[in-house]
């Protein structure tokens, strides 16, 4: 497994390469100003909108953000406590210093959402102070050590997420992982108190650090990069100098700008057949065409073209951080068949813990949803070409 970073035109590429596929791939705009998912920021209450039970929050650069009622302390504090949540109007005022966290960036015409309910991610725990419950990861089986764990230690309105990692944990781990969480957040009130409104607290663009959390780094065979600044900022998070190999023109760097190329085109091809892929704003629609594939009868050709199909759809809408309502239309098949594909389709996307598969629809199409996590590729602005 490798780690290739293609730094070029202001944009930094992320992937992981592994047996000659790219499984993973994140985009970093260095030159991008509005604030991003996961980000901290002291913001200025701009306006309250009553009828719609929120406030747009003042962010120091891009649109204000959307701050629901659910989604305030107080709102919280009611709610885990059985009762009606109040409304924003008698929270909080125009013109007045909120502390908020960016749930989901903006783009298009819309600003981003914005929370009082502040998460720190970190490798086992997410540590939330002001959740008020806590919640374990579905892939871990033992839930109630974990809850009591969590009843034990949390203080207050805190609460926790453990995440998949947490099973390898030791109490004595999560301790100190949930000690350090503590220590950020006291890091954060405090440096509340000196700084004006709007501004930006902590930043969440960190992609390396994104990367580690699934993929450490240090555990790679190799970081292939074509930046200098990449092998430095590597170096200065003690990973060993001998994994990084800087070279401009390395074959495997050429092989992510020719796959950043196709993830950009609407139409990408398997054997003879041809996908077509559409992004709207309402969802993606992805349909299966033919082409020149030939297995014998039309029956065979559109079974073995649509389950091709499958593996690459999965490819792309990861690659492409497609999210939301996904459409398919698959060639046609018999009854069974279709069973049968819808069951393949199933047991490809089990590893995406954001895809949901809801079937056949009326008209024959596969819908899929899948959880929003970032920008799609669509919305950053790459020109490698």
């Amino acid at each position: 497994m490798q780690l290739i970073v293609l730094e070029k035109k202001g944009v930094r590429v992320l992937a992981i390469q592994k047996d000659r596929t790219f499984t993973n791939l994140w985009v970093e705009d260095r030159n991008r100003k509005k604030p991003l998912q996961g980000d901290v920021i002291l913001g200025v209450v701009n306006k309250v909108v009553n009828g719609k039970n929120a406030a747009f929050i003042s962010l120091g650069s891009g649109k204000p953000g959307l701050l629901n009622g659910a989604d305030t302390i107080k709102a919280q504090k009611r709610k885990t406590a059985g009762e009606t949540p109040p409304a924003v109007s008698e929270l909080i005022e125009e013109g007045q210093a909120i502390l908020v966290q960016v749930k989901h960036e903006g783009y298009d015409r819309k600003g981003p959402l914005v929370t009082e309910l502040v998460h720190l991610p970190g490798e086992t725990l997410v540590y939330m102070p002001y959740a008020g419950y806590s919640a374990v990861a579905k892939a871990i089986s033992k839930r109630e050590e974990f809850l009591t764990f969590a009843k034990e230690y949390c203080i207050g309105n805190e609460g926790l997420i453990f995440r998949s990692k947490a099973r390898e944990a030791t109490n004595k781990q999560l301790i100190e992982e949930l000690t350090a969480h503590r220590k950020v957040w006291t890091s954060i009130q405090d440096k509340m108190k000196n700084l004006r409104p709007p501004a930006t607290i902590v930043t969440s663009n960190d992609f390396f650090e994104v990367v580690n959390k699934s993929f450490p780094i240090d555990r790679m065979e190799k970081v292939i990069t074509n930046s200098s600044l990449v092998a430095e900022e590597l170096e200065q998070r003690s990973i060993n100098p001998n994994l990084i190999q800087v070279e401009g023109n390395h074959r495997r760097l050429r092989q992510l700008e020719e796959k950043l190329v196709e993830l950009s085109q609407p139409t990408v091809k398997v054997g003879k057949a041809y996908i077509h892929i559409e992004s709207t704003r309402a969802l993606t629609a992805i349909d299966i065409d033919s082409g020149g594939a030939d297995f014998g009868s039309i029956e065979e050709t559109h079974k073995k073209v649509n389950e091709a199909a499958v593996m690459k759809i999965v490819e792309q809408v990861n690659l492409r951080n497609l999210a939301g309502t996904i459409m398919i239309d698959f060639l046609a098949l018999s009854e069974s068949e279709k069973s049968r594909l819808l069951q393949y389709i199933k047991e490809t996307v089990s590893e995406d813990p954001r895809i949901i598969v809801g079937g056949f629809t009326h008209f024959g199409l596969i819908e899929l949803q899948r959880k929003k996590q970032g920008l799609p590729l669509h919305k950053l602005t790459i020109e490698f070409e």
